[in-house]
């Protein structure tokens, strides 16, 4: 869970609470003001059960001098009731794929690091099997460049050997994913995230918000 205020903690209980974004592209801010359009596309399972690592895609349409080629591309959201507005929050870490302008609108479609996956698992120099899958998951974050997400939990199962062929980290990511009955993603703190398919809370396996409304 993420760190949030008091503010935000109130505000979220609130009704008619409208959800504000801004972006950071390449060290430039970008405020609700240049925003047209926007959208994430993204889900946990590729099909439902375990051993899938998902990506998730940005389309946004917004007003710009100039984005780069490649820029990254850092979303943050606040909540504001028209009178208190909270702090700004991460919500996704993505890489410009695709940018077209046309009268200084920037139409971008843009992934996150979950698509680094998509390239043959090369263990680094050293690095020896068997290894513990934690090994190799902190070997292929490191090789993604992210890190991972401090809430992992990982168990004590080992991977013998490095598989024959083309093995890709998704590959890699996935055999991990579906021997802890889980899988992965890019958090929004752009960290690769290992989520347990079965991770409710021990109390409870149906939640509901402030209002009593369930949570889907």
């Amino acid at each position: 869970m993420q760190q949030t205020s008091d503010l935000w903690k109130q505000l979220s209980r609130e009704r008619g609470i409208e959800k504000e974004y801004a972006f950071d592209i390449n060290g430039v801010w970008y405020g609700p003001e240049a925003e047209v359009n926007h959208g994430v596309k993204y889900s946990l399972f590729e099909s439902f059960g375990i051993g899938n690592a998902m990506s998730a895609t940005l389309t946004l349409d917004i007003y710009a001098p100039n984005i780069p080629r490649g820029a990254v591309i850092k979303r943050y959201v606040r909540l504001t009731n028209g009178l208190q507005t909270s702090e700004w929050l991460p919500k996704g870490v993505f890489f410009t794929n695709r940018r077209e302008c046309e009268d200084g609108l920037w139409t971008v479609e843009a992934y996150d690091a979950m698509l680094k996956a998509d390239i043959t698992w090369t263990p680094k120099a050293g690095f020896t099997f068997p290894c513990t899958m934690e090994q190799a998951a902190r070997d292929i974050a490191a090789a993604m460049d992210v890190e991972l997400d401090e809430r992992n939990v990982y168990k004590p199962y080992t991977m013998s050997a490095y598989p024959g062929g083309e093995y890709m980290r998704r590959d890699a990511l996935r055999d991990i994913a579906a021997a802890h009955g889980g899988n992965w993603f890019i958090s929004d703190a752009g960290k690769l995230r290992l989520i347990p398919l079965i991770s409710f809370p021990p109390e409870t396996n149906y939640l509901v918000t402030e209002h009593g409304d369930a949570i889907l």
